[in-house]
């Protein structure tokens, strides 16, 4: 895991890359509706971009304990990923998209709760019988 959380880096695309195959995650993003709002912004599947999972994991982002979000060059990665999906999905209409989005990710307390949400990913995707990602 990165210590920092926002580091600065060069990145050709603004992308979201989390666990597909995690309902929670899957879930989590759908909600945030980034396609819609964000149409620029590539929402990619870990499990299917090896290649960018190995490159983060050079530069000290383990995919299996945070989504990683790449904007205007920052990677925001974990707790600070999940912020920001919160921020940038507050430009939805629906009030109770910002208020479930602001729950895990902008509450005063989403920094501390997101360790635990990470083993209760961990625990589902094992309950499922699905592996973390290679």
């Amino acid at each position: 895991m990165q210590a920092g959380g926002n580091i600065e880096r060069r990145a050709s695309t603004d992308y979201l890359l989390y666990d597909g195959e995690c309902p929670a995650c899957s879930a989590y993003v759908a909600i945030a509706r980034l396609r819609q709002l964000y149409p620029q912004l590539r929402i990619v599947s870990a499990r299917g971009e090896p290649a960018l999972v190995a490159q983060l994991r050079r530069d000290g982002y383990e995919i299996n304990e945070g989504m990683v979000l790449s904007l205007d060059g920052a990677i925001h990665f974990g707790a600070d990923a999940t912020r920001m999906i919160a921020v940038l999905g507050r430009a939805s209409p629906a009030s109770w998209r910002g208020m479930a989005l602001g729950f895990v990710g902008t509450a005063p307390w989403a920094r501390r709760l997101y360790p635990w949400l990470n083993r209760a990913r961990r625990l589902l995707l094992w309950l499922l019988r699905r592996r973390p990602i290679a």
